[in-house]
Formats: C-alpha cells, structure tokens, sequence
C-alpha cells in the first residue's frame, strides 16, 4: 500500500525558513544566491541563517548549527554538500521541522544511481514525515507570496513572475527558459517546482498539490522519466476533476533522449508514444518544445478541425493553408454566402481560403473586418487563422481591433505573427485571449492538442470483464501444433522450432512452408538438424496446419516502465520490422479504441479492402486486441502473436511469444 501524500504547504508557504550552509552574498555562491533572493524579495517569513564560520551575515544573527535556532523552521533549505546533507536532514527531522529542499546534487544520478550515499539518502526519506524536495534541485519558488526558496534565474529577477500557472519541471536548468516563454504569452506562475531527483515528492505530488491549489488554474509540467506515473495519472486527473488543464512535455522521444533523461534523473523511461497515448487518455495536453508548451496555457473556448486562412499576403495565407493541412487541419472551400459577401467586397484577387485580402486591405480598413464576419460566419469553418504582418502601427492597430471584435462575436482565431512577435507584443490580442504564435507549425500543434480536449472519454464507471489468460486467447484463434509424427491432416503444413526468444525463425532457417503431409518427417529431419547445429537445446520441432491467407498483422501486449500495460498492434510477419509500423494503446482497450489502434497504422486501411480488395474481418481482429487489453491489464502479461492472420471471416494467430523478451 503506498504512502498518504505529504501535506506541500510547509514547503510552499512556510512561516519560517532555515538556511543551512547560509553564506555571503559577495562569496557569488548558490548558497548566496538563495540567501540573495529571499531578502531581495522581503520574504514574508522568519528568516534564520545557518553556518558555524559565521556569527552574523548581511546585519543577521548567523546560528552554528539547526539546534542553535531559537524557533523550529517550517521549512530548511540544505545548502551543504552531499555528504553532510543527510545528517542536517536528521537534525532537522528531530526538530520537528516539517519540510525541507535538498540542494545537493551527487546521490542518484548518472553513475551514482545505488552508490551508498544514495541508498542512505533514500532509506531516510522513505521514512520521514517531512516533505523533502530534491536532491539536485533549484528550488521552489512562490510567486504569489514571495517566497523563492531557490536561485532559479527567473527567481532572481527584481519581480517574481506572478500568475496562475503551476509550474513542475524535472529539469532545474531548463525551468527559466519555461518562464521566459511563458511571460512572452503574458502568462505567470503560482508556484514553480523544480523536482529534481524527485526521491521523495515526486511529479505527482507536486501535480496533486496544484490540483487543490485555489490559485492555481493552469498546470504545466516538464518531464523526463517518471518514478510514479500512476501516482501522476492520478493526479493529472485529480487536477482535470478540478477544471484545471494539464500540459506538459516529456523527453525520451528517441533513445539518445532517453538515455540522457536516465542519466539525468537516474530514472526509468519508458516507450514515448505509449506514454503519449496514456496522456490523452487522462486529458493531458502535449508538447514538442518548451515554446509549444508555454502556448498550450493560452486556449480559450471552443477549437475545430476546419480551418479558414486569411492574411494581407499571399504568400503567407499559403504558408499557413500547407501548415494546416500538415498537422492534419482541413482548409476547405468558402460557403455559398461567405463566397457571395467577400466577392461583392473584394477589388482585387479571389475571394477563397486561403484568402490573400491583397494590398487592398492596406487602404481599405472595412476589408479585413468584413473578410473576417464573412468567414466567422460561414457553416462550414471552425477557427480562423490570420496572418499578422509588418506594418505602420496604425494598420495593425485597426487589424487588432478587428480580430479582438470578430472573436467577441463568438469565432475562435490564432494569429500567426511573421515578425516573430509573441502575445505581449500585441497587447489587444492577450487581453483578448487571442493567441499569438511565432511559426506556424507550432500554432498548428497546439490547435490539434486543443482540439482533442473536445473528445476527451468521459469518466465512466470501472467495467468488469471475465478472468482471462493468455492460454484461454490461444485456444480461440491458434493454429493448433503437434508433433510431427502426429500430423494427421490432409492440407499442407507448417513445420518450425519452437522455443523462447525465437522471433526470427525465418531468417534463421527455422521454418518451412507449405509442406506436404508426405514430406513433413523429411522437414522435420532438416529442422532437428538445425536446431543441434545452432545449439538450441530447449526448442522442439511441431507441425501446424497451413493458415488460410490474410492480411497478417503483428499485435501483442507490452508493460511500459511508465506507460504501464499497453497493446500494441501493426503490419506483421516477415515484414514488421522493416515497414516498422506499430501503433500502442494502453490497456485495457474498448472495441472502438482497438479499431482506432488499427487505424493508426498501415494495417486498418488493408483491412479495409485497400484497392478492391476483399475486406478482411477486421472486428475479429478488434477482438484479440480487447481481449489482450484485459489480459495485459490483469495480469501484467507480455506476448506477441506475428503473424496474426486476418481473413474475410475469422482471425489465426500463427506464431507466439509470452512471457515478456
């Protein structure tokens, strides 16, 4: 069972706070720069300063050691090394201190993951009650109350980045760059996390604390690898329960990123896309860049799939019209009465979307507001996309006003800045919650994450479904195998080895095909011969009858390090690993998300009957996938069936591999 959750608020907004390892702030030290920060700020709490070389330090009683307090401190900053850090803990531990945040870096990460340092540290925190952020952290730092309990740049500005956006990074480094981002979006924050090792209060700890948090509206999350992610599943959905959208970007998309998030963090990282896909399911949004996800705060009300284009240059509406239809936005034609207006309105040009408004719009300042009525209006558009370009302050002046009014008719509109620009550049746009984005590719992701919110899967009641293995599946749709000598059918068969970690039969010359009845003892011969020769003692010879052919898929179940149980599913047999086209869901599946998981891949439209061809029965196929969800979801089971064949009526699984590889 695990452990209650911590209470953060002594971490957060303590009443008093102890530097241990407090130094001067002419020594341009870290320890100095946390001091530095918390008197620049006037921080609303008492302030003791630790260090035994010192009696005061900038006009302040200087203490030799957490004993020597006059008050227990809320919360004890450990600026000291690694190898006296633990034992401040301890002292302050027995204080009856009830937070603390580890500075230090040197326990978990790289090659120091299970150094005795490191275990000592976690047999300590596994057993505190106090809450403890870190080791290897910068800090957490309070916005609203003016508590920066760190030296993060962003904290070291002469004003706190004050706002309504919880802040958790698993990067210390990168979480100013985040800020930056976020303040060009005229964004801030209620309180920035920099979880570092994340030992103790993990992701979902500070993600649950935000989720209750009255100021806070907003959480944005940087991770690497989760120690807890189903302790932050549960709170992503805690937080969304609340009506506060979670957005977040994780590292580890290729494996270069994945090992250095490992060798950062000491922390496992599981498959990314199994992980994105777990992430939608709990309505997390996601993010490619930090610029990407400082945006993703800046949605307001509804989105759409169908887009309209309009600019004052040509060039740019199509720039826009390709971005759109890349990230798989449609930019279909005007409507009969949108056409109509903009053709009575327009001198010059076509009226069509993409619109160029043309040069005309730089005389004729009614043109982009009536172009942008027309469209708003128009049935068959959901959101509209302008492109703002250079000019006297004056026209974008009037271009502003009139994007500001469109959107108070009720019409959603992204703006794309050519300059560069962000949101507090156009200052009508923030206050109108238009958001404004500095490359294309980048509105139209986060037009596509935003619109995914509309179909977000309704929290329903947990479904129940039969015990079921692996072994009950198999006896479904196998193929059956027996010996050789006990082949007693009348149609060609397949005769192989079989045995554990077998998945290249054929390249390794341990299959053959379409056997006649009278020639399998010969095959079966040739097999045994192969299998001494290759020294694989354990593996046996069998016979199965040939499958009636079909589209052949490769589909199985996987536990993901963070992800948890997944399905994954693609083209199969010979070829699977060099067309590499699997999709993955988590498990356990309904039928409408394995047909979902088969059209992501190649797969769904061959079964489909691609070209004329005959449709294969695809929801057979849908079947196996809702069963291995419930299997892999139970039982924790890893398998691949490749090829699993699909005919026009019925599925064969050909080939198997259990108990995870």
């Amino acid at each position: 069972m695990s452990a209650p959750a911590k209470d953060l608020t002594p971490l957060v907004r303590p009443q008093s706070i102890a530097l241990v390892g407090a130094t001067p702030l002419e020594s341009n030290k870290l320890a100095s720069w946390a001091l530095g920060n918390l008197l620049k700020h006037d921080v609303p709490a008492d302030l003791y300063l630790v260090n035994p070389r010192y009696d005061t330090l900038e006009g302040r009683p200087c203490y030799p050691d957490l004993g020597s307090l006059p008050a227990t401190p809320d919360l004890v900053l450990v600026l000291v090394p690694a190898a006296a850090a633990i034992d401040v803990l301890r002292q302050a531990e027995a204080l009856g201190s009830q937070a603390a945040i580890l500075f230090s870096s040197g326990f978990g990460e790289g090659d120091r993951a299970g150094s005795p340092l490191d275990l000592e540290l976690k047999a300590f925190l596994s057993d505190t009650p106090m809450a403890v952020c870190g080791p290897n952290t910068n800090g957490v730092i309070n916005c609203i109350d003016r508590i920066p309990a760190g030296f993060p740049p962003y904290a070291m500005a002469d004003e706190l980045p004050a706002g309504n956006l919880g802040v958790v990074s698993q990067s210390g480094a990168l979480v100013s760059s985040l800020v930056q981002h976020l303040l060009g979006n005229g964004l801030g924050l209620t309180v920035g996390f920099a979880v570092g090792n994340g030992i103790d209060l993990t992701v979902g700890d500070y993600v649950r604390f935000l989720a209750t948090d009255d100021r806070t509206e907003q959480i944005v999350v940087y991770a690497e690898g989760l120690h807890d992610a189903e302790r932050f599943f549960a709170a992503a959905d805690e937080a969304r329960a609340a009506g506060k959208p979670v957005h977040m970007m994780k590292a580890g998309r290729s494996p270069e990123g994945a090992d250095a998030a490992r060798t950062h963090i000491g922390a496992l990282v599981g498959d990314y896309d199994a992980f994105a896909a777990r992430c939608r399911q709990h309505g997390i949004l996601m993010a490619h860049d930090l610029a990407e996800l400082a945006a993703l705060p800046l949605a307001r009300g509804r989105w759409g799939q169908r887009i309209g284009v309009l600019s004052s240059s040509g060039a740019m509406a199509g720039i826009l019209a390709d971005s759109a239809r890349q990230h798989g936005f449609d930019v279909p034609p005007l409507g009969p009465a949108a056409h109509s207006a903009l053709a009575e309105r327009m001198a010059l040009g076509d009226p069509r979307n993409p619109l160029d408004l043309t040069g005309q719009s730089v005389v004729d300042h009614g043109l982009l507001p009536a172009a942008l009525e027309a469209m708003g209006d128009d049935p068959g558009l959901d959101v509209l996309v302008h492109g703002m370009l250079i000019g006297p302050d004056t026209i974008i002046d009037k271009q502003m006003d009139s994007l500001v009014a469109q959107t108070q008719q009720g019409t959603p509109v992204a703006v794309y800045s050519t300059p560069g620009w962000h949101s507090v550049d156009y200052p009508k746009l923030a206050d109108a919650g238009i958001p404004v984005f500095n490359s294309p590719d980048r509105l139209f992701r986060c037009l596509a994450e935003w619109e995914k919110r509309r179909h977000l899967p309704r929290d329903e009641e947990p479904q129940t479904w039969p015990d079921e293995t692996l072994d009950d599946l198999l006896a479904d749709i196998a193929s059956p195998a027996c010996a050789p000598a006990e082949y007693a059918q009348d149609q060609p068969a397949a005769v192989k080895l079989l045995g554990d970690g077998l998945d290249h039969k054929t390249e390794l010359g341990l299959v053959e095909l379409n056997v006649v009845p009278s020639d399998i003892a010969a095959a079966a011969a040739r097999l045994d011969a192969r299998r001494r020769e290759l020294d694989l003692s354990d593996a046996v010879v069998v016979a199965q009858p040939m499958a009636e052919p079909g589209i052949e898929l490769i589909v199985g179940t996987r536990v993901d390090p963070e992800a948890g149980p997944c399905v994954v599913a693609g083209l199969g047999g010979v070829l699977a690993e060099l067309v590499d086209d699997v999709a993955i869901a988590p498990a356990p599946l309904s039928a409408a998300e394995a047909h979902a998981l088969l059209d992501a891949t190649r797969a769904g439209t061959l079964l489909d009957g691609y070209r004329g061809r005959t449709r294969s029965d695809r929801d057979a196929a849908a079947e196996v996938l809702v069963r291995l969800g419930r299997i892999a979801a139970r039982h924790h089971t890893e398998a691949e069936i490749n090829p699993l064949i699909v005919h026009t009526s019925g599925v064969t699984a050909v080939d198997v591999l259990s108990g995870g590889r």
